[in-house]
């Protein structure tokens, strides 16, 4: 599964994953338990030490020998304490900053000194709590339940994620960063279009939902 239609709008994304967020009890969990898989993500990704030499392993040997002499070059011209976070889960919150970016330039710059807090917070638990993977699992099985909570409870409707996997898990914490900036006022203009383009969709999938009802029944 990819992102949903036009992945480079991000009126189309944000209406995407906001038709399955209507509900301002499931919005404010989400808000609170997003930033929380995502950092418990990275910090299980650096506690499983997946370094270069795992990552390229499959890769053919003449492959390998160039890129791990990139590596030592690398490693040898950055202090020990820069090259530390030169690794997974460094790269990968990069290249959602940088999707991000693409949606949004304002926005993602806005957003850069929290999500590098992000990578800051997994980067301590997992080098200086003994336990952090547990700890980790721990959060991040809360996280997805008290979200599972929302969507059954409060939302009445499944997940993003049953829906359009990658496209959930890429967009959700650029979502929830973007409500906080609605309710603190940023754009009152972005919100409007977004919330109407959202009721648009959320009237098209009752309307199809009624339609096949309609037809089972007959």
């Amino acid at each position: 599964m990819g992102l949903s239609a036009s992945p480079f709008s991000l009126k189309d994304q944000l209406a995407f994953y906001g038709a399955y967020h209507t509900n301002h009890v499931n919005v404010l969990i989400h808000i609170v338990c997003v930033p929380l898989i995502w950092m418990t993500i990275l910090s299980l990704l650096l506690t499983s030490e997946l370094g270069i030499h795992k990552i390229i392993s499959p890769l053919p040997l003449s492959i390998q020998a160039h890129l791990l002499e990139v590596d030592a070059m690398v490693s040898a011209s950055l202090p020990a304490s820069v090259y530390q976070h030169i690794n997974i889960a460094s790269w990968i919150a990069v290249c959602y900053w940088i999707y991000y970016a693409i949606l949004d330039t304002t926005i993602a710059t806005l957003f850069a000194p929290l999500w590098t807090a992000f990578y800051a917070s997994a980067f301590h638990l997992a080098r200086n709590f003994p336990h952090a993977a547990t700890i980790s699992w721990s959060i991040f099985v809360a996280s997805w339940a008290a979200q599972f909570y929302g969507h059954g409870v409060h939302e009445g409707r499944a997940p993003a994620l049953l829906d359009n996997l990658l496209g959930a898990i890429v967009l959700a914490p650029l979502f929830v960063f973007i409500e906080v900036l609605f309710f603190l006022g940023y754009r009152k203009d972005m919100q409007t279009e977004l919330k109407n383009e959202t009721g648009r969709r959320i009237k098209e999938v009752k309307q199809a939902q009624a339609q096949a009802k309609h037809a089972k029944a007959h």
